[in-house]
């Protein structure tokens, strides 16, 4: 006879062992542990028991997105915790089938994407797999840097920029002295950086912009001893080959995003 799954919101005595799980594979729960570590408040947390033992757990942020993780099996407990109408959903791909019978994809969650579901390939470098690649003037970003960040790249760039300049990096590439493109890696966690808002102008792209400014990211982030993680669109082909150029390999990780809509009982 199969063991009771038994699911419950996430209890202070549990946490501890909640990172033991997640610390198994941190590269794939990495927004987990950075959002249980740094936005405690912003997180609701549910955990699959069998056995006594944690097989899955489901988190919710801030409200509007969540994650799924686990053995498939404590998928469907799980999601009756969650509330949300039309919530975001990340999740891994053997939860498709159960989470589509309770929530409808309606959108991607990155517009490169063909269909309604966004797939995710992780991805990874080290010192040793690492290939520096700029061709262009680059430097890391300061706080002095946010005036021309705004007014080269947008007040939202701007934000995003002086997030990662709080917490971790954020690296820019020039284009006749202006600021171009950028490549920001706003958490920390341990020894993985994980990169997110790599942007360039737009009338700028296909330059090799972005290869410079992640480039010149990495390369900092590998000098302090410390791995690069990132999730790329599988969609992206010039994002992906970026990223490609300059050493990162896949983890064999995918996940799927989407905004959903909860199916009518």
């Amino acid at each position: 006879m199969k063991a009771h799954i038994r699911a419950v919101p996430l209890e202070k005595e549990d946490e501890q062992r909640l990172f033991d799980f997640l610390d198994r594979d941190r590269i794939l729960h990495i927004f987990t542990i950075y959002d249980l570590k740094n936005m405690r408040e912003k997180t609701d947390v549910w955990v699959a028991f069998r056995n006594n033992e944690i097989i899955g757990y489901v988190f919710e942020f801030d409200k509007r997105i969540v994650h799924t993780h686990g053995d498939a099996g404590s998928v469907t407990r799980l999601l009756q915790f969650i509330s949300l109408d039309e919530p975001v959903f990340v999740i891994e791909p053997h939860h498709l089938e159960t989470v589509a019978k309770l929530f409808e994809p309606v959108e991607p969650t990155d517009p490169s994407s063909k269909g309604k579901i966004t797939k995710y390939l992780v991805m990874k470098t080290n010192s040793k797999a690492f290939q520096s690649n700029i061709s262009h003037q680059v430097k890391r970003l300061g706080s002095e840097d946010l005036e021309e960040a705004s007014k080269s790249l947008g007040e939202e760039w701007r934000k995003r920029i002086e997030e990662a300049i709080k917490r971790g990096f954020a690296f820019g590439a020039y284009h006749n002295g202006s600021l171009a493109s950028l490549a920001t890696a706003p958490e920390i966690i341990g020894d993985l950086a994980l990169v997110r808002g790599v942007y360039t102008i737009p009338s700028l792209r296909g330059m090799d912009l972005a290869t410079s400014a992640c480039s010149a990211l990495v390369a900092e982030v590998t000098r302090l001893g410390i791995k690069t993680v990132l999730w790329v669109v599988e969609d992206n082909l010039p994002a992906r080959k970026v990223y490609e150029k300059i050493g990162f390999k896949e983890t064999g990780h995918v996940l799927l995003g989407f905004k959903a809509r909860r199916r009518p009982i």
